[in-house]
């Protein structure tokens, strides 16, 4: 990840330096020309390491030695850390404002931050005493960004003495993509590689052309080209490799890099892009160990602290991630980057609070933060400050007219303000400008049916079928319209072909179960959802439906002794006690129902629908919050995008007065299941001990206006009244 540290930070650390440099005592060993001759032998052997350790010493000697300072930049820029070399070339330019070679690596250096004024400042300063400079050229057209700089460039361009050199025709390339003109800036990028067939910089900036036009196959082989042409530490090479683990090699990714580290044990990036491929796979102790590469050399290193961070994330310890990113924030403050990461862990460890502050001050640094503007409007979205979404999701959607989550977000934003003809011609305007999105054909039903606008919700949905065939969620909202007219031969025909299709979908057998049902077909009803619990054991909503058919057949006790004799042949049957737990449940035999939870969560410990179910009937009938809480953070860790469980523990913690963590859970649910009543009631419940009383009343809205039964419906018609 890029950094963009300011001028503070980058001050800081030249005040640490001369601190470390004044503390460290006198120098007992040799006199200062054996120390640079032995860091000189160190440097050009490559062995940046030791030649580190003798610069410092000849600092140590000498404080203003500007060759010790030059050195030390450089080795910080070849093992990929610009960051560091920042603070030893500021002080070459102070002592040796005309040293070029010095303020070449140091305007390097800053574009590789993100330092764009700084770089261009620097470079505009070393074109006027060197107006050849290749490496400054290309760092002035790349840090062209209003027309007065792009034209004051060109001006410099044109003063340019060698015009037939693949910088020239890289920067001219980059003058061009930054007009628009894509057919030129490719000429000139053709250009760059005839006139230096060599040249790994003109070969990656092919690769990245080929990549601009969305062609991979040819990218791949210049940006090998580059990678091979370049030297062992670079980022051709580093460019290269992560070309290949984002389209499908991660495996020659990992072996390309390995060898890097091989070679050049001292190259960061190499060591952060091995661990980050190992994060992706999912491989967090081998990211972790990885990291430790980087660690061992720069301690504080911001770009593997960020990746670190999300590793804890990842392993589900926000506490590591929130520590290890307050350390790095504190260390740069003014990074927006590094506040959205932070606001991340606060998330994680259910401080939404926290969270919304530190997006607030990353947007205000930067208020074009895209990123950071998305995740405040959810977090908005969820506390009840709907209007605050709206108005930023139009003015976000004005700038980037095309971001399908600035429309989904504005969408439920204006369904929260009851402004449901707005939503729709929200997404009708997304339909036009992107006619084969079936997320948007799928939404604009969901709106048209509150509006009971049924014939345009059935054409919405049916189109959004025929776009996305295997998507199972339109035909079940088609079929729940075909069950409502009382169309159950075509709500049948309608599912078969996903059954053909997908034959072992637990989701599909589910719809059929629910035909069934409707048509009070009891066996086959009881056949299908069998069907789709055998084939997700975690399918809470088959249970539920099972445990209906059960009582509509007035099938309950003949089900609890089929399963209690199943049971006396084999203790051990996982699938009899879920049921047996299930069907006492709804006969009120809660310790009984407790008792058989607990059987089967010592057969299957991870087993995250027992968790949960357990949870609620420990929470809401047995009293023991202490041990609901317990299992329902289990749960939470084994399946933490589970809506259900969200709201499970969401509820414990609101009953144990922690109104705040249950708030963002609540919210959560909520926005994974908008439509289930209780799960509103108890986001309104937590929301109005929060003081934020218009996001409950909203919720209450909904919960008492539903038209199924639930507990706590009476209580949430109470609260409605008194909002």
């Amino acid at each position: 990840m890029t950094m963009q540290i300011l001028r503070d930070c980058v001050s800081k650390l030249i005040t640490l330096l001369l601190i470390a440099l004044l503390l460290s005592g006198c120098f007992g060993g040799p006199k200062k020309t054996r120390v640079l001759e032995r860091a000189d032998s160190y440097f050009k052997a490559g062995e940046y390491d030791k030649a580190k350790i003798e610069y410092l010493n000849l600092l140590r000697l000498d404080k203003q030695n500007v060759t010790a300072f030059q050195q030390l930049g450089f080795i910080w820029l070849e093992q990929g850390v610009p960051l560091r070399a920042i603070p030893f070339l500021l002080r070459v330019r102070e002592r040796e404002p005309k040293n070029i070679a010095a303020r070449t690596k140091l305007a390097l250096a800053f574009m590789a931050i993100g330092q764009v004024a700084e770089a261009r400042k620097e470079a505009v300063s070393i074109l006027q005493q060197d107006p050849g400079n290749s490496d400054t050229i290309v760092v002035l057209a790349d840090t062209s960004r209003s027309k007065d700089e792009i034209a004051a460039t060109e001006q410099q361009l044109e003063k340019f003495p060698q015009k037939n050199t693949a910088a020239f025709h890289i920067a001219a390339a980059s003058l061009a993509t930054r007009k628009g003109d894509l057919s030129t800036a490719s000429d000139e990028i053709q250009q760059a590689v005839a006139s230096e067939p060599k040249s790994a910089r003109a070969h990656l900036a092919m690769g990245y052309t080929f990549l601009l036009r969305k062609n991979p196959g040819h990218a791949g082989p210049e940006l090998k080209i580059a990678a091979d042409l370049a030297p062992l530490r670079s980022e051709e090479r580093i460019k290269y490799a992560e070309f290949q683990a984002a389209n499908g090699a991660s495996a020659e990714a990992k072996g390309f890099l390995q060898e890097v580290t091989r070679e050049a044990p001292d190259y960061l990036p190499a060591w952060r892009d091995l661990a980050q491929i190992a994060f992706s796979e999912k491989k967090h102790d081998e990211a972790l160990s990885f990291l430790e590469n980087i660690f061992s050399r720069d301690p504080e290193n911001p770009d593997a602290r960020l990746l670190q961070a999300n590793v804890w994330l990842a392993k589900g310890d926000a506490a590591k991630a929130t520590a290890t990113l307050d350390r790095v924030n504190n260390n740069y403050p003014n990074n927006p980057l590094v506040k959205f990461a932070l606001a991340r862990a606060y998330l994680a460890s259910k401080n939404p609070a926290q969270a919304t502050a530190t997006l607030q001050q990353a947007i205000a640094i930067r208020p074009d933060y895209t990123e950071a503007v998305l995740a405040l409007a959810e977090l908005n979205l969820g506390s009840g400050k709907a209007q605050a979404v709206v108005l930023a999701m139009e003015d976000l959607l004005k700038k980037h007219p095309g971001l399908p989550q600035a429309w989904s977000l504005l969408a439920k934003a204006y369904e929260a303000l009851g402004r449901l003809d707005d939503a729709a011609a929200l997404f009708r305007e997304q339909i036009k400008t992107v006619p084969d999105s079936p997320e948007a054909y799928f939404s604009l039903g969901l709106i048209l049916r509150q509006q009971k606008k049924n014939d345009e919700a059935r054409q919405a949905f049916e189109k959004a079928s025929e776009l996305a065939p295997d998507n199972l969620s339109p035909i079940d909202q088609l079929v729940e319209m075909d069950l409502a007219d009382k169309r159950y031969d075509a709500a049948m025909q309608r599912l078969q072909p996903q059954l053909q299709k997908q034959p072992e979908a637990a989701g599909a057998h589910f719809v059929e179960a629910k035909i069934y049902a409707a048509q009070q077909d009891w066996p086959h009803a009881e056949a299908a959802v069998e069907k789709a619990i055998k084939l997700d054991a975690n399918f809470g909503a088959a249970y539920e439906l099972l445990v209906s058919i059960y009582v509509a057949a007035n099938k309950l006790p003949q089900a609890t002794s089929q399963l209690e004799a199943i049971l006396k042949n084999n203790p051990n049957d996982p699938t009899a006690l879920a049921r047996l737990a299930v069907v006492y449940e709804k006969m009120k035999e809660f310790p009984k129902a407790s008792d058989s939870y607990e059987k089967l969560l010592v057969l299957r410990p991870d087993f995250a629908m027992g968790l949960n179910n357990l949870a609620v009937l420990y929470a809401e009938r047995l009293n023991q919050l202490d041990r609901a809480y317990e299992l329902a953070q289990k749960a939470r860790t084994l399946q933490p995008s589970d809506g259900s469980i969200a709201d499970t523990l969401g509820w414990i913690l609101y009953k144990r007065g922690d109104y705040q963590q249950a708030l963002a859970l609540l919210q959560e649910s909520v926005s994974k299941m908008p439509e289930n009543p209780e799960v509103q009631f108890h986001l309104g419940m937590a929301s109005s001990m929060m003081g934020q009383a218009d996001a409950a009343r909203s919720s209450f809205e909904k919960a008492a206006h539903a038209t199924t039964d639930f507990p706590g419906k009476d209580e949430a018609k109470r609260r409605l009244a008194l909002v």
